[in-house]
């Protein structure tokens, strides 16, 4: 860690309102470094013009102030009501978190590093440190916790409790389990206990997150890639000025239903339970003009892969207008979610016009990719190969690619 002595890295975590910032507050009354992942998330939000931006295009622009800072309450109000959409938000943003908190702990000099996080185990947080601390109460308290010192209504608490996976999930994870149901006395006894047990930080393995990788520079990948030319630029489309693409929302079930059934001839019947369920699943961008669907893509990333698996454009000209606004906006958010490749499913029905749309964006057939790819990628080719269709893809980070050594 830039040849400094190492350290004792602990992650601690817990539901809402089981008492982590009382353990903080005991840490750093002990000389440690405290980080909490969430404050860093406001300062991302709040001074990184860059996510800023990439927020923006994967959200909306409302979500953004006149000030170029980030909403939060506007944002929380798509993703706690949306999962995918918090998964998206979460895939763009973990990355930055753990870069932040690197630079942190290179920069300190405290030998014992407290990181807090909410989500330390399902961010990957909990692979930085030596220790995994979780703290628990009984529900009730979390409840008279939240209503008490946060002014939330009964049922708000409520549903924020039942939002999150249940603690035993966290608890069977931990080297150590804090108990803050008693007085505050007895939670400051367990953590004395668990602090005295630690180890040295002479005796531990030093730990860190490593950086992103930098961007590839030219010669080097000339020296080791495939060479491949690149896909010619996709032509510009005259997009018309009441043109609007943005995610799906649940008031658009009745028009996207609607769309579904006319792009199909009725051969694809969902009912609105499904497309609830749908919408839960995956990302969907919608393409109108005016007030007129006429464009409607699915779409989920997973492993640096993103995957287009439903594709929906009625009436087929405007479709194919709006349908190609739609396509740039799920590059666009793919390439913020730092997505490696994109591989569109087409059924054999595919109208000829849809399947020029993406070839006239770049995306191949499956046969034109060489032998040796990186695993996410022949994981999620076999995942999605289909003997019914086809497979089209884009390769968004040619640099992975490369020849057998």
């Amino acid at each position: 860690m830039n040849d400094q002595p190492p350290k004792l890295l602990i992650g601690l975590t817990g539901n809402i309102a089981t008492g982590k910032s009382a353990v903080m507050r005991l840490a750093a009354s002990r000389g440690a470094l405290t980080i909490d992942a969430d404050k860093v998330v406001h300062d991302i939000l709040a001074h990184d013009p860059s996510m800023q931006a990439a927020i923006a295009v994967a959200f909306g622009s409302h979500v953004r102030k006149s000030n170029g800072q980030i909403d939060r309450a506007a944002l929380g109000q798509i993703v706690f009501n949306d999962p995918e959409a918090l998964r998206d938000l979460e895939l763009m943003l973990h990355p930055a978190v753990r870069l932040e908190i690197t630079r942190r702990l290179r920069e300190s000099k405290a030998r014992i590093v407290m990181i807090e996080a909410i989500k330390l185990l399902e961010g990957g947080l909990s692979q930085m440190c030596h220790q995994i601390w979780v703290t628990r109460c009984a529900q009730t308290l979390q409840i008279d916790r939240m209503r008490i010192c946060r002014g939330m209504a009964l049922e708000d608490a409520v549903a924020r409790i039942k939002a999150q996976p249940p603690q035993e999930e966290k608890v069977a994870l931990a080297d150590v389990v804090i108990d803050t149901g008693g007085l505050m006395r007895d939670t400051e006894r367990q953590f004395d206990l668990a602090w005295q047990r630690l180890p040295s930080p002479d005796s531990v393995e030093p730990r860190v997150v490593p950086d992103l990788p930098p961007p590839v520079v030219v010669r080097a990948v000339a020296e080791t890639a495939v060479s491949t030319p690149p896909p010619p630029a996709p032509p510009p489309i005259e997009r018309p000025e009441n043109l609007d693409v943005r995610r799906a929302r649940p008031s658009d079930i009745p028009s996207i239903l609607l769309l579904i059934q006319k792009a199909t001839n009725g051969t694809v019947s969902l009912r609105r339970s499904d497309l609830l369920m749908a919408l839960g699943e995956r990302s969907y961008f919608i393409g109108q003009i005016g007030a007129q669907i006429s464009a409607i893509m699915g779409w989920v990333v997973d492993d640096m892969v993103g995957r287009i698996d439903q594709i929906y454009l009625y009436p087929l000209d405007e479709g194919v207008v709006t349908g190609t606004a739609v396509l740039e906006e799920i590059e666009q958010s793919a390439q913020n979610h730092i997505a490696e490749l994109i591989i569109a499913t087409l059924p054999d029905t595919t109208p000829a016009a849809v399947v020029q749309l993406f070839q006239q964006r770049g995306y191949q057939p499956r046969s034109s990719l060489p032998q040796n790819l990186p695993r996410n990628w022949q994981a999620a080719l076999g995942e999605t190969e289909t003997s019914q269709g086809q497979q089209l893809f884009k390769v968004l980070r040619p640099e992975r690619i490369r020849t057998r050594s």
